[in-house]
């Protein structure tokens, strides 16, 4: 019946209260029973003495009677009221006795209700009888005759006669008692209903809201206190969920926010344990552990740099930089910016990696480039001053040479317009400032143009250029026109440049579902596997010395790759020494005239 710790304490406290209310009442009622039955079984042997008494004087002198006659009249008064009686003398001889034979009696006179006898009115004592074994309340009166004690009068009621008259009083009570606890049982029901069954919801409410994040309805109409505690934990239930639901909102879109970000973030608390990391931690670090918050950063990353930065913010209290190399899974370059977390005293640093690594690689590029621009421009300039100041010098009249000489600088001219020509195009296409229109254009006719324009120059070098077709229809690209035909161009003249022997330069395509494959094969002297990776870079040379003999500038692969992107594809190499290379160009196949 009883459900709760409370509602238990209070049966406990009830029933005890009760029980320890009553016991003091049946002890109290008990023993103020008992001393109105001694009072009353007093006054009652006390009569009974006055009455012996009464009975005992004569007017005869002596005033008491002869032993016989009084010992019938004892025994008669002791048979009528039930009291045990005895008359002894003045000297405490027993005269008479209701129970025993008086002359087998010991004197009397010493026992204490008669000592009291003799200095008030009524002598009390309890006194055992041995061989009855039952203790007497004893009540003795002196009987004066002329002013003179003759004799005492004593009558004695059985003590336990006292006590069976209180067993009544404590069943009574008792019964009293079990109906107390039947009530209070009812009463605490009846309360922990009222007051603790409210406080077990409550509770359950809890425990459901603080495990599942749920909300129990409740409700309590009472207006008491317990009432407005309910209603007010209803009211604070839904406004914990709907801050619930707005920080966990929040943070999903900080966990989106920091799972999208390319920078690694990475926070640690001041004793140096992860706090937070998202993916692009374990991107740029390497990090294969599945769980690493709660754990040590040293343990984690195993980068001293790292713990130097959240040293150095935890001392300094001020942002600080530094950058570093990392080499698993792959070499990179990165940059820790470290700032400590709010607080005072300082809770932790956050640390926000970026990926230096492209930014360093095309810095290096732009090095390079400047220095390769420098030198390629160097050069054509440095051949045309030297014939220029040939020919001032006086050569300009030295027929032989004149035109050798005005050759030169014609050629080291054109060399150095294309350079410029194709730098500038190269520019633009990085750019996105080159004006592309796009349209669908036959990728047959612009590779039989190329061809057909390079096929003196290939001839020259007993090249034969041919054009092949997987496919029986024309078939269509998406690029701009004249886009492509500087793609085509720029692959077959480097294919018949790097034809070291004669032989075939094969121009092919073919589809590949929505794209068209268009490549471009020779057998010419092949590219290293070390530098096929570098071969689109601007101004790379595999062999830069007869790469400047051929005329070319190392600005054409670069502005195919540029080229190819611009127009939603790729570009890829297979090559082999002494083999030779195969370019693939890889463009959207149009849709319109496919059919």
């Amino acid at each position: 019946m009883v459900r709760s710790r409370i509602g238990t304490y209070i049966l406990l406290l009830v029933v005890s209260l009760s029980f320890i209310t009553l016991l003091a009442m049946t002890w109290a009622a008990s023993v103020e029973q008992q001393r109105a039955v001694r009072r009353e079984r007093i006054h009652n042997l006390e009569t009974v003495v006055e009455m012996v008494k009464a009975g005992v004087l004569t007017e005869e002198d002596p005033p008491i009677q002869d032993d016989e006659q009084l010992q019938s009249s004892v025994r008669r008064y002791a048979a009528e009221t039930g009291v045990y009686i005895t008359v002894i003398s003045d000297g405490g001889r027993v005269l008479a006795d209701s129970l025993y034979p008086p002359r087998r009696m010991e004197n009397q006179r010493e026992l204490s209700e008669f000592r009291d006898a003799d200095t008030r009115t009524f002598g009390y004592a309890e006194r055992l009888l041995i061989d009855k074994d039952v203790t007497m309340l004893m009540v003795a009166q002196r009987v004066v005759h002329e002013g003179q004690t003759v004799a005492f009068v004593r009558a004695g009621l059985p003590k336990d006669q006292l006590a069976s008259s209180t067993g009544t009083v404590a069943v009574v009570l008792g019964i009293i008692a079990f109906g107390a606890i039947v009530v209070g049982l009812f009463l605490t029901r009846a309360v922990e209903t009222r007051t603790v069954d409210p406080v077990v919801e409550l509770i359950d409410a809890c425990d459901t809201l603080a495990e599942s994040g749920d909300r129990k309805h409740l409700w309590n109409s009472s207006k008491d206190e317990l009432g407005q505690l309910v209603r007010r934990f209803q009211a604070m239930a839904i406004a914990v969920s709907d801050r619930e639901k707005a920080l966990r909102d929040q943070a999903n879109r900080i966990e989106t926010v920091l799972g999208s970000m390319v920078e690694g973030v990475l926070a640690v608390s001041a004793d140096r344990v992860v706090l937070l990391a998202n993916q692009a931690v374990r991107r740029l670090l390497g990090i294969r552990v599945e769980k690493i918050e709660g754990r040590p950063l040293i343990e984690i990353t195993r980068i001293r740099a790292l713990d130097q930065s959240v040293q150095q913010a935890l001392t300094t209290g001020e942002p600080c930089s530094t950058e570093f190399e990392v080499t698993s899974p792959f070499r990179r370059v990165l940059n820790i910016h470290a700032n400590c977390l709010p607080g005072d005293p300082c809770p932790g640093v956050v640390l926000v990696l970026h990926d230096m690594t492209e930014l360093r690689r095309l810095e290096n590029l732009r090095r390079e480039f400047v220095a390769n621009v420098s030198h390629e421009l160097k050069t054509p300039l440095a051949a045309i001053r030297a014939y220029a100041e040939t020919l001032a010098m006086g050569a300009v009249n030295d027929a032989e040479n004149r035109d050798y000489f005005l050759g030169q600088i014609t050629d080291q001219s054109d060399r150095l317009h294309d350079l410029i020509m194709d730098m500038l195009q190269l520019a633009r296409v990085e750019a996105g400032q080159e004006v592309f229109d796009i349209t669908d254009v036959n990728l047959a006719d612009i590779a039989q143009w190329s061809v057909d324009s390079l096929r003196d120059k290939a001839a020259a070098k007993k090249i034969r250029l041919v054009v092949e077709s997987a496919e029986d229809d024309e078939v269509y690209v998406r690029a701009d026109e004249e886009g492509l035909r500087t793609i085509v161009g720029n692959l077959v003249d480097n294919a018949v440049k790097y034809s070291g022997k004669p032989g075939d330069v094969i121009v092919r395509w073919k589809t590949e579902g929505d794209l068209v494959a268009f490549s471009v094969e020779d057998h010419g002297i092949g590219i290293p596997q070390d530098a096929q990776d570098r071969i689109f870079e601007r101004f790379f040379r595999v062999d830069k010395a007869r790469s400047r003999e051929m005329g070319g500038t190392g600005l054409g692969l670069s502005i195919v790759k540029h080229l190819a992107s611009s127009f939603g594809g790729s570009v890829e190499l297979d090559s082999e020494l002494e083999v030779g290379s195969v370019f693939t160009v890889r463009l959207k196949r149009s849709r319109v005239l496919t059919n």
